[in-house]
C-alpha cells in the first residue's frame, strides 16, 4: 500500500536534526510522498531546500506565511516569498489564513497578511494551503470572489459540516490529521462520514496533531497510515480502497502523474 502525508513539517525544529531517519521511517511504513509546509519565510526556504536535499523520498514543497507568524509580514508579500512561490517545484501556497484560538498575531495583522498571500497566490494561480482554526465567519467573508483559489485544502480540518461542504461546493479539498482519531472528535468523525472519499486527503501535521494510539509522543510523517485508517473505517471499505482512493486524490490536486 502507499500513502501520502499531504502536510507535515519536517522542517520544524522537532524534526530537522534528524530528517534522514525520519524519512526512513516514513518510507519504511510505506509514505511515498511528503508535504513540506512552509510557516514564515525563513521556514519556506528550507522547504524548499529540504525538499531539493531529500528528494529521493518524494518531498514536495509549499511555501507560505502561518497566521502564527502574520506580525512578521507587515508590508505585504515579501519579494523573497514571492520569488519562492514561482519555483517550479512548490506546489502551493500555504500554510495561511487566520488562527483566533492562540492570537499569537493580532487578529487585524493575521487578516491583513492573508489577503496578501491571498492575492498573491491568485495572482499566480497557485494552489493553497488553509489553516483556519476558530476563525471561519471571517475566513469566509475574507474569500472574495476575485480571491478564491480555484484549487485549495482546508487543512487540518476542525471546522463545522457548513464549512466543510461550502469548501466542496467550491470544489476544495478537506484534509484530515490524527485529530479524527482522538476520543473527543466524534463530531468531526460524523462530519466526515458525511463528505465524498473523493474530497478527502489525510496528514499527520507532525510533529504535532499525534493520533491514537501514539498520543502524548512526537508526531512523524510514518504515523498517516493511522489516519488513512481511521477513514477507511468511518466510511466502512477496505483500507486498501481508501488508500487508492486518497493517493488519487493527492495526485490530482498537488498535479502530480499517476505511478
Amino acid at each position: 500500500m502507499k500513502y501520502i502525508d499531504s502536510h507535515c513539517h519536517p522542517n520544524s525544529a522537532d524534526l530537522r536534526n534528524e530528517a534522514a531517519a525520519v524519512f526512513e521511517r516514513a518510507r519504511a511504513a510505506g509514505v511515498l510522498k511528503m508535504g513540506v509546509i512552509g510557516g514564515d519565510l525563513a521556514d519556506s526556504l528550507e522547504a524548499v531546500e529540504m525538499s531539493r536535499t531529500y528528494a529521493e523520498y518524494g518531498l514536495f514543497p509549499v511555501v507560505g506565511v502561518h497566521p502564527h507568524e502574520a506580525r512578521t509580514m507587515p508590508d505585504g508579500v515579501a519579494p523573497e516569498l514571492m520569488e519562492l512561490a514561482k519555483l517550479p517545484e512548490v506546489r502551493a501556497w500555504g500554510e495561511i489564513g487566520l488562527d483566533y484560538y492562540y492570537d499569537f498575531s493580532t487578529r487585524e495583522q493575521q487578516r491583513s497578511c492573508f489577503v496578501a498571500q491571498l492575492e498573491a497566490a491568485k495572482a499566480l494561480g497557485r494552489t493553497v494551503v488553509f489553516h483556519v482554526r476558530d476563525a471561519y465567519d471571517d475566513f469566509w467573508e475574507l474569500m472574495t470572489p476575485e480571491r478564491t483559489p480555484d484549487n485549495a485544502v482546508l487543512h487540518c480540518f476542525n471546522g463545522g459540516e457548513a464549512d466543510a461542504k461550502r469548501a466542496l461546493d467550491l470544489g476544495w479539498k478537506i484534509g484530515f490529521t490524527g485529530m479524527i482519531t482522538f476520543k473527543s472528535a466524534q463530531t468531526l468523525r460524523d462530519i466526515a462520514a458525511k463528505l465524498p472519499l473523493e474530497s478527502l486527503l489525510c496528514e499527520t501535521d507532525s510533529p504535532y496533531m499525534t493520533p491514537v494510539p501514539f498520543r502524548g509522543t512526537r508526531n512523524e510523517p510514518c504515523n498517516v497510515p493511522l489516519v488513512y485508517r481511521k477513514i477507511a473505517e468511518i466510511k466502512d471499505i477496505g483500507l486498501d480502497e481508501a488508500a487508492e482512493q486518497i493517493w488519487r486524490n493527492n495526485m490530482e490536486f498537488w498535479g502530480f502523474e499517476d505511478n
